[in-house]
């Protein structure tokens, strides 16, 4: 894991070498100052898909990038091609956003957090304890509800989202100590996303939020810039972050999906065939990830537990109750009446 930031840099390195000698490039690693261009057409493909994500080739969005990618070809019989770039090769979130708005990068499996910046609805995803259970969130998010919350990204910000993938539910780490009430994060150093949300969440509890890149997280609790972080178990394992941090917390505080998106410069490309293929692509991987998701949870806890990690679970009743009125912060930005159809169709 420590080789893992200067692997990316000599792969990105790489791909600039490449590139100034052979022009745009085909099916090879990239990278994020210097995003490649995709192509409309090759030997076989008709379109050639670059998919980012900032993430480990073992991770969640890996399993669904693949998934899509199996299943797009194949949909398409080969006329859609799709060049998967782990670790952030051709760039993070941030990136990778800015890329697919000019068409630079043809797709991305983005966490919600970052695209929350440019939707302002779907910062209601993030508010602490919304969704009481995997299957609320799927009822939501595949529903009217979820198509309402990105529905003006395509005129507005030239992105498109396909479908909500699961990052699962997010847990607090540290490496000082074990994590049983509100009062144990009290003055603990937390890595958060770039989210004013998961700021207020955690400000609420009593830690110090600092936020930060993913792609930076792992030094950072190497070197105790701060004293932990807060992820779903998946990625809390797929990253080796238990190697730097000794208790792990299932506070399931936030439910954390990550977003399929697609260039709409590239989609607009596509006849109505071809977006029908993708569209039934990325619903077919969306529901295969979810279950690998649900399927590997116990399996992960056991994992860092064999680790040597101390892992715990709190009662959640006290941090429900400290952070009941984070929504109250947002209501502005995504409108209150959407917090409250949300929270009635969980009851439902």
């Amino acid at each position: 894991m420590k080789n893992k930031k200067w692997g990316a840099i000599i792969l990105a390195l790489s791909f600039m070498l490449t590139a100034a000698g052979c022009g745009s490039g085909q099916g090879t690693q990239g990278n994020s100052a210097n995003a490649p261009q995709g192509s409309k057409s090759d030997n076989k493909a008709a379109f050639v898909f670059k998919l980012g994500h900032g993430t480990s080739s073992t991770s969640l969005y890996h399993t669904g990038a693949v998934k899509f990618k199996e299943l797009v070809e194949a949909k398409t019989n080969g006329q859609i091609k799709v060049d998967i770039y782990t670790d952030g090769t051709i760039g993070q979130d941030n990136d990778l956003i800015n890329f697919m708005k000019t068409g630079n990068v043809q797709m991305g499996m983005i966490g919600v957090e970052p695209v929350a910046v440019i939707a302002p609805k779907l910062k209601v995803i993030g508010l602490p304890y919304i969704f009481p259970n995997r299957e609320s969130a799927y009822k939501v998010l595949d529903g009217p509800l979820g198509a309402e919350m990105v529905s003006e990204l395509p005129q507005q910000q030239h992105l498109r989202v396909l479908g909500y993938f699961e990052n699962g539910f997010r847990n607090v780490s540290n490496s000082k100590r074990e994590v049983l009430t509100p009062a144990d994060l009290q003055g603990l150093k937390l890595r958060t996303p770039q989210s004013p949300v998961s700021l207020s969440i955690f400000k609420a509890l009593g830690a110090n939020p600092t936020p930060m890149s993913f792609g930076e997280l792992y030094t950072a609790l190497e070197q105790k810039t701060v004293d932990g972080q807060e992820n779903p178990l998946s990625l809390i394992y797929t990253n080796n972050f238990h190697e730097v941090q000794k208790y792990i917390s299932i506070t399931n505080h936030m439910y954390s999906p990550m977003l399929l998106m697609i260039s709409e410069k590239t989609w607009s490309e596509l006849s109505p065939e071809l977006q029908k293929a993708v569209q039934e692509a990325a619903n077919e991987a969306r529901d295969y990830e979810r279950k690998v998701s649900a399927e590997q949870e116990a399996d992960l806890m056991k994992k860092l537990e064999e680790a040597g990690v101390k892992l715990s679970k709190p009662d959640l009743a006290p941090f429900v109750e400290a952070t009941k009125d984070v929504h109250n912060e947002f209501d502005a930005e995504y409108g209150a009446d959407l917090y409250k159809k949300i929270t009635e169709a969980t009851k439902q």
